[in-house]
């Protein structure tokens, strides 16, 4: 089957209250589809945009289950809180319980997603990363196309969101 999996940025935004310097979390709609389960659209609430592309990317390489998740939910409502992660490489990404999410596993045919109603979705592990990284490509070309951020005054906040970062860079796939 055609299109089995889409992922899609729709918008993307700063917050609205905040100055753009200040406001270091990405926001938008997107839109997720496993099979015909829609996951997510335009008529969904705007998602932490900037966690999402960083969970996503984690997803090359890790399992995402209820029991190895690789952070709260794969499109989270809120990721406003990053602190480095004193165990790992690895940066804490915390918000609140709300958002999207679908189980992401390797197996020996490729990924499989699976959405919560139980429609699964097989994928070659090049056309999962292709999604992935476009999508991770649209949030890091806003990011470059906006004001630097200002790093917050906290030093832990300063290190979360540099750390942040850090382990986009490391896990973004390096080309050949």
């Amino acid at each position: 089957m055609k299109n089995q999996f889409e992922l899609k940025l729709l918008t993307i935004g700063w917050m609205e209250n905040l100055p753009e310097e200040e406001d270091r979390c990405a926001h938008g709609h997107v839109l997720a589809r496993i099979g015909e389960t829609l996951l997510s659209d335009e008529q969904n609430d705007k998602w932490t945009v900037s966690a999402a592309a960083l969970f996503l990317l984690r997803t090359l390489t890790q399992n995402h289950t209820p029991t190895t998740p690789v952070g709260d939910q794969l499109l989270p409502c809120c990721g406003f809180n990053l602190w480095p992660d004193v165990t790992s490489d690895d940066v804490l990404i915390l918000g609140c319980p709300n958002g999207v999410d679908w189980s992401v596993e390797h197996i020996t045919a490729g990924v499989q997603l699976t959405a919560s109603s139980g429609e699964t979705a097989l994928l070659s592990t090049e056309e999962y990363q292709r999604a992935v990284v476009r999508f991770a490509d649209e949030v890091y070309a806003f990011y470059q196309s906006s004001r630097p951020k200002q790093l917050p005054a906290d030093p832990e906040d300063a290190a979360g969101y540099e750390a942040f970062w850090l382990e986009w860079h490391r896990r973004y796939p390096k080309p050949g």
